[in-house]
């Protein structure tokens, strides 16, 4: 069994099935996630589908599903005030709200109530930051476009595993003729509620329009959806990043007239950045919301 995840040190054909399956289960909480169905998605059997899974993220798929809708309604409690506890329950699988309460305190030891309340608790608490470590443009809201992406895929601690997935996957875009692209950073899990062994990131290049992938390279690919961003440029070391998106989170948002929206939050990087080795970034950090009480 492994704790680390990492789609490149896969056969390619395993890591595109996997992927399949982990960004389906993602965009289809409140569906029928049961192994069987999820085994043809991937074109395994359903035997083969829990070995490798198992194997590959160091938790059954049963479990992944089950912690995934749990934190993705602790994320919704949190940034979206206006769901009742039981449309949460409902947008997250769960058949009813007491299912779902039953659930959630088990694995975070709180109700969904006690649990939004103590988030409102901790957003109204949390420090700016120091102005000294931090370099902040002033957040902009930006209807960002569609894009298709190649990606790798790491899972850790976020501080371990990410700036050597940028050091291996920058070459790997060069060597595809992928250089000049845009490069995004997806953090998919939020620190704050996952553990830092199940936290995933996703390096990604944008691709042009029309670019055709070869016979014998078939990578990871997928669509990042477009759509409104509240987006502010950042500027410093790597380790201030997570930082800079409490700020953005916990201080900015509450305040802003916006909710979290679903979708991935990114950092979008110029083509230069951000495999160069430097302990410094330069990143535009980017959050999908909707208008609060939409």
């Amino acid at each position: 069994m492994t704790s680390t995840l990492d789609s490149h040190a896969l056969v390619g054909s395993h890591a595109r099935r996997l992927n399949r399956v982990i960004d389906h289960v993602e965009t289809h909480l409140a569906d029928d996630l049961r192994l069987d169905h999820l085994a043809r998605l991937a074109a395994f059997s359903p035997f083969h589908l829990h070995r490798v899974f198992r194997a590959w993220t160091g938790e059954t798929l049963r479990d992944f599903v089950r912690r995934r809708r749990l934190e993705t309604a602790g994320i919704r409690l949190r940034y979206d005030p206006a769901l009742t506890v039981r449309e949460v329950a409902q947008a997250c699988g769960f058949a009813s709200a007491e299912t779902f309460a039953r659930a959630f305190r088990q694995h975070f030891g709180v109700t969904p109530s006690a649990w939004r309340q103590g988030s409102l608790q901790h957003a109204a608490d949390t420090p700016s930051g120091d102005p000294g470590r931090l370099t902040l443009g002033k957040v902009t809201l930006q209807h960002l476009p569609p894009r298709e992406v190649l990606y790798w895929r790491v899972q850790g601690d976020y501080a371990k595993v990410v700036a050597p997935l940028w050091a291996r996957f920058q070459p790997w875009a060069h060597a595809l003729g992928l250089g000049d692209q845009p490069m995004l950073g997806m953090g998919l899990d939020d620190p704050a509620i996952a553990p830092p062994q199940h936290c995933r990131y996703d390096a990604c290049v944008v691709l042009p329009p029309g670019w055709q992938e070869s016979a014998q390279l078939r990578p990871s690919r997928k669509r990042v959806e477009g759509g409104w961003h509240a987006c502010v440029r950042f500027e410093g070391p790597r380790t201030d990043i997570g930082l800079a998106w409490s700020w953005l989170i916990d201080q900015w948002l509450p305040q802003s007239g916006f909710i979290a929206a679903s979708g991935p939050f990114f950092e979008a990087y110029t083509a230069s950045q951000p495999g160069t080795g430097s302990d410094s970034l330069v990143a535009e950090l980017c959050m999908p919301v909707l208008p609060l009480g939409r």
